[in-house]
């Protein structure tokens, strides 16, 4: 597999002097070895609403730069492995375009039984402007980098092959869009706290059929005190006829049923629910029908977790709690970044295996900073069970007000897409004041878009503006780095240090840029950083006393130029004593929980 790829690289572009490669082996994943670049990231992709037939569109599509206003071209002298981005290593290109302008195109087929169906084509995300052509004639565009869109293309289709076009422009870090890390600088001249940009298409794309009549999405809201849910179906093509059946399923076990119509809230009951939580991640399976006098018209399959985020006043303070009783919150910063894939892991079970060992360290919360999963990777959050901190993406420039339309789209999609996941417990909409505008207006519109969430305005409300508290959003959120601190308790507010640690140090032969990697605090070997990290944790402790409801270790692994991870950025050495850590994360659990 490597050797293929390794050809196909080779083909596309001459050597790059960039931050992969500076004259050596890229650094790669122990995934890598695993990359099949002919049917990549192969598993369903979208494990919260499941249909039966599905085919994936993932896989070498011819590829070339372009500039704007260009006519599809005819052929494309290069490859490129889809869903990596064109900057990365497994995509095949690992160049950045001068125009930032590129063409993609492949050819499909549609399955013989999936006649009499309508066909729905998705992308799980494109990064960040993409324009769809079938078979020459424009479908449909779609802007904002890290939400899923599709368009139903059976208008466009005929017998046998089909040809797909897809243009992607990114503008870069040098607009105001929602764009996390990524920065056009970091190609070439890596930064420290800015990394690689991930242009184009990053998740995957895959078609499927329909009915005429189907569900489009639905939200399932657990209620654990009343012993039931709510649940929204909305649905294409509805009739005045047509309802809706929903069972939920504990194994092969129906524990109960409901009707109710579409567009319109209901409620099933589940008694006696098993509760969803770190510790036992039980997760009850849903089917959702569409249905008229007659018949089942279309059918998904879902699950949901029966859990509550809550703050609530014990003594004099608020604190965070979790189906009614206060958890501790201990996670890492987990950036989401991989040195071969960039935004895009290479493999299924390079999302799995990064949850797994947080939750070997003994974390039982990630925060989620500054990007927007694949919907598998909150699957595995939900299954494993760990709490997720989402952040919102942001960006280091002022936005101008067609910017600031397109942020708030992109934050309604972010938690509309992803309001399914028992796992989320925390929207967070700034971080540090980057790109911050209506701090206020923005934090409760989420809150009202999502009551069933806490929300926190602007993490690291002491970063750089230490006298600017907003005093809105469900949690107070400072970032102290060494040591770690705590915010002013409050009776109105939880409080959380979501940003603290840094403890780092180079590994040798694992390192992404051998000219300039930054330690943010220096120590000078595993030994010292543990010993470090565990009086961090002792303190942590005491913070307990002082209404700390959580706590965000930087960071789960290093990430390009920051060597501040447990992990190298490769995820081959690690950089503490594992057990120790566990041992102090775990014992935060048992200070104060009452």
């Amino acid at each position: 597999m490597v050797l293929c790829f390794v050809q196909l690289y080779a083909q596309n572009s001459k050597k790059v002097d960039g931050v992969h490669v500076k004259g050596k082996q890229p650094m790669v994943t122990p995934w890598a070895g695993n990359f099949d670049k002919n049917n990549p990231l192969s598993e369903y992709p979208r494990p919260i609403m499941v249909r039966e037939k599905w085919k994936n569109l993932n896989g070498v599509w011819a590829f070339g730069e372009t500039v704007e206003g260009s006519s599809i071209p005819k052929s494309l002298k290069n490859k490129i492995v889809v869903p990596f981005p064109w900057e990365s290593h497994l995509s095949g290109i690992q160049q950045q375009l001068a125009t930032q302008r590129a063409w993609y195109k492949r050819s499909f087929t549609v399955p013989k039984d999936w006649e009499g169906s309508d066909v729905l084509l998705h992308f799980g995300a494109v990064d960040f402007e993409a324009k769809v052509f079938v078979n020459g004639k424009f479908v449909g565009m779609h802007k904002g980098g890290y939400d899923a869109f599709s368009f139903n293309i059976s208008p466009f289709l005929i017998a046998g092959n089909n040809e797909l076009a897809v243009q992607v422009f990114d503008p870069g870090s040098e607009a105001g869009i929602a764009y996390g890390k990524q920065s056009n600088e970091s190609f070439s001249n890596p930064q420290r706290y800015a990394y690689t940009p991930c242009s184009g298409i990053w998740q995957t794309v895959w078609i499927e059929p329909v009915p005429k009549a189907h569900i489009t999405n639905f939200t399932i809201t657990p209620n654990i005190d009343a012993q039931l849910i709510d649940v929204l179906v909305n649905a294409q093509n509805s009739g005045p006829n047509q309802s809706v059946e929903v069972l939920v399923k504990e194994g092969s076990d129906i524990v109960s049923k409901g009707e109710g119509g579409l567009n319109i809230p209901f409620q099933v009951k589940v008694p006696n629910p098993k509760l969803w939580s770190p510790d036992s991640p039980f997760l009850y399976d849903v089917i959702i029908k569409l249905k008229d006098s007659t018949q089942v018209l279309d059918e998904v399959t879902s699950y949901t977790g029966m859990r509550k985020i809550s703050i609530q006043l014990v003594g004099n303070l608020q604190k965070i709690m979790l189906n009614n009783e206060f958890l501790f919150q201990m996670g890492p910063l987990d950036q989401g970044y991989w040195p071969d894939g960039i935004y895009t892991a290479p493999t299924d079970e390079a999302l799995k295996w990064d949850i797994e060992n947080i939750k070997d360290w003994g974390f039982n919360m990630i925060r989620k900073h500054i990007k927007i999963e694949p919907q598998r990777w909150y699957y595995w959050a939900d299954k494993l069970g760990v709490l997720v901190w989402q952040d919102m993406p942001s960006t280091f420039k002022k936005r101008s007000e067609a910017e600031k339309t397109q942020f708030e789209t992109e934050l309604t999609n972010m938690v509309r897409n992803n309001a399914n996941h028992p796992s989320i417990i925390v929207w967070v909409v700034f971080n540090e004041h980057w790109g911050l505008y209506d701090v206020n207006r923005l934090t409760e519109y989420t809150m009202a878009l999502d009551p069933s969430r806490l929300v926190i305005g602007n993490s690291g409300i002491d970063a750089g503006k230490p006298d600017i508290d907003y005093e809105v959003g469900h949690i107070k959120d400072n970032h102290s780095y060494r040591p770690p601190s705590v915010p002013f308790a409050s009776n109105k507010r939880a409080v959380v240090n979501g940003e603290y640690g840094a403890i780092g140090y180079n590994v040798e032969g694992h390192v992404w840029d051998l000219d300039g990697p930054w330690v943010h605090y220096n120590y000078e070997g595993k030994e010292a950083a543990t010993k470090e990290y565990e009086r961090f944790i002792e303190m942590i402790k005491g913070f307990q006393n002082e209404g700390l409801s959580a706590s965000v270790y930087t960071q789960w692994t290093d990430v390009e130029n920051e060597m501040n991870g447990l992990y190298t950025y490769d995820r081959k050495v690690v950089k503490m004593d594992k057990e120790r850590v566990k041992k102090a994360n775990e014992s935060t659990y048992t200070t104060n929980n009452k």
